[in-house]
């Protein structure tokens, strides 16, 4: 059975009978740290929820409601959009701000942000959108990990030849090499590139060359070619008929001190191999998905639209591009975007509809204003994903210094039949809401 929601939905999305959605009871109220920590199969990003600005990882994927009829329930949910499947129940939750059934803005953020290529999307068969979905990922997620190099771990290995450098084994020895003609068994234990993490991701390769877009995903650039090319290099021990072996070895996920970031890539591969063997949480204690946080997704596309034009992304969790509000280099802050004289909030929220930025949280009105402050700014704002095109931008001043506050926007893009379509509206909506900062 297949659900659509929308993230914040506040339970306003019609009910479902109890037996239809048994399987959500048992992780209804977990947060996201929990589910991740209880079930190996989960990716959220970002990955290190911990750090999140936002504490996503506190927060929880949805939560059931009971309604007047004792049958039928609500599910309300989060700040998180994707995907998760629990036994034969899959549940896709996208933006609020979309229309429509097909989750094109979901898509179109994770192609700004992760840098993937235009792909129209199997969206008429939705177990096949899911499964090319998470295909699209795999690329960045290589990416990250190989920028710690090429995983590398002790292996043992069987030998029986003159060149002696290991332990005898002393019994197969006898049964290999008698009579004596100058050969020896023997066993070593070296630090090796192939191993049971990169024999994973050759294997998971070697599958997507086999699938409807894989071929054209493994070459979507330069970086993600030359990383292919590199596990295949190092991997000469691959064979097509371990992969069973190679998925079971994997399930206990790495814990490297070093190579972190191989954690979430080896997951994301357990889930491409094992795709058609779970269906998506087809086993009844399968629980599987990707996630992501509305609020961190929101940010990092109004980072791609504003790249080039100066502005400066504070990135709370790096720790870099930090501004001080204290005299003697002392309270750091993370703006999200600020530039001379101006400074942007990213708020992935409904302000689209405000006439007047007094309406806005006030913890979020002073925050600007603070940001603003400690760079002397003259202009400060919100950037809001907005419903209809603003015909007026709303702004207050401050009466002692004349700064600016204001709500500015990028339209969604409502009536598009086809992704394609889609993307070439946002483009032109992002250009709007370029023009409308007057930089």
């Amino acid at each position: 059975m297949r659900i659509n929601l929308t993230d914040n939905n506040n339970s306003n999305e019609g009910a479902f009978t109890r037996k239809d959605v048994a399987a959500l009871f048992p992780i209804a109220k977990k947060t996201v740290a929990e589910l991740c920590r209880e079930n190996e199969n989960m990716l959220i990003f970002p990955y290190s929820i911990d750090e999140s600005d936002d504490r996503i990882g506190d927060a929880t994927v949805m939560e059931i409601e009971s309604t007047s009829d004792p049958d039928k329930v609500h599910v309300k949910t989060g700040n998180v959009m994707g995907f998760i499947g629990v036994g034969n129940l899959q549940i896709k939750i996208k933006s609020r701000f979309d229309v429509g059934r097909d989750d094109f803005l979901l898509h179109y953020m994770l192609q700004r942000v992760l840098s993937f290529n235009l792909f129209d999307l199997n969206h008429n068969n939705e177990q096949e959108d899911v499964f090319d979905f998470i295909m699209f990922m795999f690329p960045y997620f290589l990416k990250t990990a190989m920028r710690q190099g090429i995983y590398r771990e002790y292996q043992n290995y069987r030998y029986n030849d003159a060149h002696l450098k290991g332990t005898v084994d002393v019994g197969r020895h006898i049964a290999r090499n008698t009579p004596f003609v100058g050969d020896f068994a023997y066993s070593t234990r070296e630090y090796s590139y192939d191993n049971n993490m990169t024999e994973l991701i050759r294997h998971t390769i070697e599958y997507m060359k086999t699938k409807k877009y894989g071929q054209a995903v493994l070459n979507i650039d330069g970086e993600t070619k030359e990383n292919v090319a590199a596990i295949i290099e190092h991997t000469p021990l691959y064979d097509k008929n371990e992969r069973s072996s190679i998925i079971s070895k994997n399930l206990r996920l790495r814990m490297h001190p070093y190579y972190t970031e191989y954690r979430p890539l080896q997951t994301l591969c357990l889930q491409i191999l094992r795709m058609e063997e779970v269906k998506y949480g087809e086993s009844d204690d399968v629980i599987c998905g990707i996630l992501f946080d509305g609020a961190w997704l929101w940010e990092e596309y109004v980072h791609t639209v504003l790249d080039g034009l100066g502005f400066v992304h504070g990135e709370n969790k790096l720790r870099k591009n930090g501004i001080y509000i204290y005299e003697g280099r002392r309270g750091v802050r993370y703006p999200d975007f600020y530039k001379d004289d101006f400074v942007l909030d990213a708020k992935y929220k409904r302000l689209g509809s405000y006439k007047s930025v007094t309406k806005v949280d006030p913890n979020d009105q002073n925050q600007v204003i603070v940001y603003g402050s400690a760079i002397k700014a003259k202009r400060g704002g919100f950037v809001a994903p907005l419903m209809q095109k603003q015909t007026e931008i709303p702004k207050e001043y401050f009466k002692e210094n004349h700064f600016e506050l204001a709500i500015y926007g990028i339209e969604i893009c409502k009536s598009a039949k086809t992704y394609a379509d889609f993307c070439d509206s946002m483009k032109e909506m992002e250009l709007a809401f370029i023009e409308s900062l007057k930089l």
